[in-house]
């Protein structure tokens, strides 16, 4: 992990926010993770820098994208992580399942209009 410090503390102020919005401590999502507490503090500090693994086991555990966290996509919306083994399916097959899931939540906003 390096300790140098990100210029505009992008992913801390991510992890924090996709953190909060799951309504999860520090201590309960370092139990999800298998991370340490003081890691998950010192990242939204943005004293420290995780490691792939840890991005990676960060945004599975707050259920979005690595991407998300990174800064590589602008909102949490359209950002999340859907279903299991995602990363072993071709863009084709997340396209088509993603079209299955805006389906499924427009009925539902339909339903309840």
């Amino acid at each position: 992990m390096s300790t140098t410090h990100e210029p505009d503390g992008v992913f801390a102020a991510r992890l924090r926010a996709a953190r909060e919005q799951r309504e999860l401590n520090q201590t309960e999502l370092a139990k999800i993770t298998g991370l340490q507490p003081a890691a998950i503090g010192h990242f939204e500090a943005n004293r420290r820098k995780p490691s792939f693994a840890n991005i990676r086991a960060l945004a599975k555990a707050l259920g979005v994208s690595s991407d998300y966290l990174l800064g590589r996509a602008d909102t949490i919306k359209g950002s999340t992580t859907a279903f299991r083994n995602e990363e072993s399916l071709s863009h084709a097959d997340r396209e088509s399942i993603q079209l299955m899931i805006d389906t499924l939540a427009r009925r539902r906003e339909d339903r309840e209009k």
